[in-house]
């Protein structure tokens, strides 16, 4: 995908020679930063060789490959004094807030550059863990300070390769309308720090390949801050994320969109630590000490199309909820935007909301320990659209009970979208759609590791949905498997209860219209109403 400097008579550059010293103390920064400099008046490599060398903010230049050894480590000043402002050019809601710049401090900065790598076997560090840098969650202006590992803006023809990357002081790896991008066989370990996103992906042409990640936050996190840039052509794939978040992310950024994302062959489970999260404390009825958030998210909630996005052969482990797909509308402003209108004290407003259209999600294995189940909502007068789910085993954690069976779960478009936005219990322990025009599921099956009152599948507001061989576990009281509120066309073919002689399905509302049921043995009281 992308071209490297292989030009046998390109120039090479070791840091020491422009007096770098790899003891871990001495600031080399002006060192480091004469040989990119250099390096760029020819085009080459700038080679790290073994040793801890300390720097503060560096500057890539276009055609300056930065290759570290084996056992040599660019490690991050711990202070922040190392870490000056940068009035980038580029605007978007990250690079400026309230229509002046924000600080847009980073440890590896480049804007409007080409032809850039960072390879080799050594590391990255970023010294997160320094007592500077830990200032909470990033919803106070000083924590918002804190430096991004690398901050890559407007930038065509980036590779990363093999490295590994550590103990960010913010977000690891943000790519602001940047073009061509690969980032193959990183390893990535953040767990110092709070917003330790692993990667942040607003970028067109983008490979994600053969990466192991270990992150406190979101692992691979796809980000549209600016309504004129859309995220578009990004694979992902063979991949092993862990995260104390959410591993796989559409959002929470979303005013441009998403289109063309193709993600596969990928494994999630829970994050090697927990410093911070402490979800089963935290939160009611998490199952286990350490999980995910949820395993995918995807979600337009300032404004974004989302559109074409294909999902298949994902593996879940320790997660709460294993699908999360929301069509909310938080009416943020981003840089230069005059229309903000603003829902998030609750109301419903359906100017400038987005879309959510075309999703392919197929072979997904999970386990999930939560009673927040899989999901696919909008809220009202707007719908996701065209939804295929296929071949997909959720195993639930249950425990629901009669009065969570009959709860109703609020609207709430206006919220920050996370699986608990509408309530840490659903009223479904498979999964709960509402304002869905065009779902089908085809081969899912449900499993439940305890009794659970609750049905299997809500299907609440939807126009045309299509259930074909789905396994449901009966419900431990005469609650129906499935249960339709307020929907039209709805069919269900070859449905499988275990056991039978429970209710398999209830209609529920007075706008119900045109359900078929075939390829089931009737039995009395197979239908509710």
């Amino acid at each position: 995908m992308l071209i490297l400097c292989c030009n046998a008579m390109a120039q090479t550059y070791n840091i020491k020679d422009f007096g770098a010293v790899g003891d871990g103390k001495t600031m080399n920064t002006k060192s480091i930063q004469s040989a990119i400099d250099k390096c760029a008046e020819t085009g080459g490599r700038v080679v790290i060789p073994a040793g801890t060398f300390m720097s503060g903010t560096l500057h890539l230049k276009s055609r300056v490959h930065i290759v570290i050894n084996d056992g040599g480590e660019l490690k991050g000043s711990p202070y922040f004094k190392n870490y000056p402002d940068n009035a980038v050019q580029y605007q978007n809601s990250f690079t400026y807030s309230g229509g002046k710049p924000r600080a847009n401090k980073a440890f590896l900065l480049a804007e409007g550059v080409n032809d850039i790598s960072i390879t080799g076997k050594g590391t990255i560090n970023g010294s997160g863990d320094s007592r500077e840098f830990n200032l909470g969650n990033d919803d106070t202006p000083a924590s918002k300070l804190r430096p991004c590992m690398l901050l890559i803006i407007n930038s065509k023809h980036i590779t990363l390769h093999d490295i590994t990357l550590t103990n960010s002081a913010y977000w690891l790896q943000n790519y602001l309308s940047c073009e061509y991008l690969e980032l193959k066989g990183l390893t990535i370990y953040n767990q110092s720090n709070y917003n330790q996103d692993a990667i942040d992906i607003d970028a067109r042409h983008v490979l994600i390949e053969n990466c192991k990640i270990d992150a406190d936050d979101d692992g691979v996190c796809l980000k549209s801050h600016s309504k004129n840039f859309v995220v578009e052509d990004v694979t992902v794939r063979n991949c092993s994320i862990a995260s104390n978040c959410n591993a796989i992310k559409f959002g929470t950024a979303s005013s441009g969109g998403f289109k063309n994302i193709n993600i596969t062959n990928c494994t999630i489970q829970k994050a090697s630590a927990d410093h911070i999260r402490h979800w089963q404390k935290n939160l009611q009825f998490i199952g286990q000490p350490v999980t995910v958030i949820s395993g995918i998210a995807i979600e337009s909630v300032d404004g974004g199309v989302i559109d074409n996005v294909h999902i298949a052969n994902i593996k879940m482990r320790d997660v709460q909820t294993p699908i999360f797909v929301v069509l909310g509308n938080r009416g943020n402003k981003q840089a230069g935007d005059k229309s903000f209108y603003n829902t998030a004290s609750g109301g419903i407003n359906t100017k400038g909301a987005g879309s959510i259209s075309n999703i392919t999600i197929n072979n997904i294995d999970a386990v999930s320990y939560s009673k927040m189940s899989s999901s696919v909502t909008a809220f009202p007068g707007v719908y996701v659209e065209d939804v295929k789910l296929s071949n997909i085993t959720l195993n639930n954690m249950g425990t629901g009970t009669t009065a969570e069976a009959d709860s109703l779960l609020k609207e709430n478009p206006g919220a920050y979208p996370e699986n608990r936005m509408y309530g840490q219990v659903y009223p479904s322990s498979g999964f709960f759609i509402r304002h869905v025009k065009n779902i089908s599921l085809s081969q899912v099956k449900f499993k439940l590791r305890n009794a659970d009152h609750r049905a299997s599948i809500i299907i609440d507001d939807v126009i045309k949905g299509r259930l074909n061989q789905v396994s449901l576990p009966a419900t431990a009281g005469n609650t129906a498997a499935i249960k339709i509120i307020n929907s039209k066309d709805i069919s269900i073919n070859k449905p499988l209860i275990i056991p039978q002689g429970k209710p398999l399905v209830q209609l529920t509302g007075t706008a119900n219209n045109q359900l078929w049921v075939s390829g089931f043995n009737k039995y009395k009281g197979w239908l509710k109403l």
